[in-house]
């Protein structure tokens, strides 16, 4: 069988079902049923079963799941029953980016935030906290339910013979999913317009996909053999090596959970929810942590980077981590107070990584200039020498429809409260940020990750409380909603779904509908389901995180900026200037010496928190992956890739497969090893 060196996948056949169309009525019809399964269940896994994680993360591990379980079990009993029963590979193509997208949606990515925060403000008002007096006033009333009554059953329960009081929460949250929806049309038209530079001139790697990528694909035929002898089972399902890497996590995470059934078990001390932990060493007179944690979902996403991202990934975190101890050492300490989400390096190296993420984000803006400027030429002139026929909406839909999506986004962020000329600063803070993230999503392949500044901090810092006012103090607030805990957001999702949709061959402009079917069914039932379960079960008896932790937190940052105005941060520039810089210097390195081993977007994502945890196992990976090319070349890489598939694999179907378990079982809290960074 042919294989493509550069992700090991078997080369494309021409006669696997690949001519067939991809977005047929049942392929929108099954991911519309996974869309709204997505939607109703990860709400309640997260509230009442309190077990893994499985929409936190942008590797989407609830898509994934539920895909295997599809494509596994259900796509080979339709082919046993008939074979043209069976989806063919466009056809799963179109599933898995409709369940993909749903999953970005019920959790962090929106509903279980919006819901909470926009009552809670009201529900956790009190004297001590004075949040009627200071912050009250300044929230529009069409942002959040003004029935005191139906807050407080929101949040402790119905009483018997009552009904959920929809009529007081349709016009917010009807606001509310205008706004994200049209954040949405600005990620997918940002995505379509830098799609060919991404996918075709620079070739990044979207490792984040390659698993439902191998699920995928067919066996390769000769021109001339018949569909109907293949076989039923995909060659991914019939590798034995992809099931050696998958029985590792799967044994250790079943023994894990099994501990919550019988805590007599032994030998659980070294396990906990973000995976294996084998140390913990502290430096710099004990200022400085350094986590040693081995996650092997996330080995084997690391197994399918190029050697110079993986190398920068980790390197780059020792090397902030020294940075870190230097300055605690020297008292190089900022009294600047970010927010909660914010980078606990401190408030400088956050600022650095924001300096850097800007310069990533412009950078690949300049690399992309031939590019962009034929897509605005097609857009605004209608040029026919580029072609976009291959793209999901033409460029002219896709410039235009971003002007109008970010008008919207504009006046929705100026009626909140937010003054009109900061509104623009504070989108360059988003996009920088989400494109920044997104980069390192498809580039990386960083499943795990955190911003290190949230866009309200940039823009409290770098412009002080004064240029805000109260008003716009409370709508940065809100803004805690979708742009603060960024661990999971649609338009990475959106982009690792142009690199599958590269499965459906001829025209893809109709798989804007399924995209479409996807966000309106996981918006609509991801709200109802978290409605239903707050109204009967009352939001604080169902998960401290999501109804005191986040609410309290998105009302506490903005009394605090209230109660204690700032000017502009002068610290806070300098840092985010020497980050632009350095990052400005690695990556004129490594665009002028071919030679240079490390990859500056581990500079980008240096400083973040949550790197402690993820950087030994990149660094695992990479040797291992060194050491495989050297003495075996790209051969042994292609052989061994799909045991670290079935490490990714056997994470997540553990993850899932114990939440179905502890659902029937009624057991609450039990997370496999790995099940927060599954």
């Amino acid at each position: 069988m042919r294989e493509n060196i550069r992700t090991g996948l078997p080369a494309l056949p021409d006669s696997n079902g690949m001519d067939k169309p991809g977005v047929t009525f049942r392929a929108l019809l099954i991911g519309s049923l996974m869309a709204l399964f997505i939607g109703l269940v990860l709400p309640y896994t997260n509230m009442i079963i309190k077990g893994s994680l499985l929409a936190h993360n942008l590797n989407t591990p609830a898509a994934i799941f539920v895909f295997f379980v599809f494509v596994g079990i259900v796509n080979v009993v339709l082919s046993f029953i008939r074979r043209r029963y069976a989806l063919a590979p466009p056809e799963l193509a179109v599933v898995y980016i409709m369940a993909m997208l749903a999953t970005a949606i019920p959790t962090i990515g929106f509903s279980e935030y919006l819901l909470p925060i926009i009552a809670g403000i009201y529900y956790y008002a009190s004297p001590e906290n004075k949040w009627e007096e200071i912050i009250h006033p300044y929230v529009p009333k069409w942002i959040a339910p003004q029935d005191p009554e139906a807050i407080r059953y929101f949040y402790e329960g119905l009483p018997q013979g009552l009904s959920v009081p929809w009529n007081v929460w349709i016009e917010p949250i009807l606001y509310w999913c205008l706004f994200i929806i049209a954040s949405y049309w600005v990620s997918i038209c940002l995505m379509i317009i830098v799609r060919r530079q991404w996918i075709e001139h620079e070739k990044l790697l979207y490792p984040l996909v390659q698993v439902p990528l191998a699920m995928i694909q067919d066996e390769e035929r000769g021109a001339g053999s018949n569909n109907e002898k293949r076989s039923w089972v995909k060659p991914f399902f019939k590798n034995p090596v992809m099931w050696i890497g998958f029985s590792i996590p799967f044994l250790l995470g079943s023994y894990s959970a099994l501990y919550n059934y019988f805590p007599f078990i032994p030998g659980m001390s070294q396990f906990s929810d973000q995976g294996i932990l084998t140390g913990q060493f502290t430096f710099f007179r004990n200022t400085t942590v350094l986590i040693v944690m081995f996650n092997l979902g996330l080995v084997g996403f690391a197994y399918l980077l190029s050697r110079d991202v993986a190398l920068g990934l980790w390197l780059f975190f020792l090397v902030s981590n020294i940075e870190r101890g230097v300055f605690n050492i020297l008292g190089i300490q900022s009294a600047e107070k970010l927010s909660r989400f914010a980078n606990s390096s401190g408030p400088y190296l956050a600022h650095q990584a924001m300096g850097a993420m800007i310069v990533l984000v412009l950078s690949g803006l300049w690399m992309g200039r031939s590019h962009l400027k034929g897509v605005f030429s097609k857009a605004f002139k209608g040029n026919e020498e580029i072609d976009d026929r291959d793209e999901i909406l033409s460029y002219r839909t896709a410039v235009w429809g971003l002007l109008v999506g970010l008008l919207v986004i504009s006046a929705w962020l100026w009626k909140s409260g937010l003054p009109l000329w900061v509104v623009p600063v504070f989108l360059f803070a988003v996009f920088v940020v989400f494109m920044a993230l997104t980069r390192a999503v498809v580039e990386g392949g960083v499943a795990v990750i955190r911003t290190p500044l949230t866009p309200a901090d940039f823009v409290v810092s770098g412009l002080g409380t004064s240029a805000l006012g109260a008003s716009g103090i409370v709508a940065l607030g809100f803004t805690y909603v979708w742009a603060a805990n960024i661990r999971i957001f649609f338009m990475p999702c959106f982009a690792n779904a142009l690199k599958i949709a590269e499965m459906i061959k001829g025209d893809r402009r109709m798989l804007i509908w399924g995209v479409a079917l996807a966000v309106v069914i996981a918006l609509a039932s991801s709200i109802w389901s978290v409605m239903t379960l707050s109204y009967t079960y009352g939001g604080v008896n169902l998960h401290g995180f999501w109804f005191i932790g986040v609410p309290r937190n998105a009302a506490n940052y903005m009394a605090v900026i209230l109660s204690n105005p700032t000017s502009a941060h002068i610290g806070g520039w300098l840092f985010t200037g020497l980050g632009a810089l350095v990052m400005g210097l690695l990556a004129y390195i490594r665009a002028r010496f071919v030679w240079w081993p490390v990859h500056p977007l581990g500079f980008a994502t240096s400083t973040f928190f949550i790197m402690n945890y993820v950087w030994f196992s990149v660094f695992i990976a990479w040797a291992i992956k060194s050491v495989v090319l050297k003495y075996g070349g790209p051969a042994l890489y292609n052989s061994t890739r799909p045991f670290f598939l079935g490490l990714i694999m056997g994470q997540i179907f553990v993850s899932g497969m114990w939440l179905i378990i502890d659902y029937f079982t009624g057991m609450v809290g039990n997370q496999p090893i790995g099940g927060s960074f599954v």
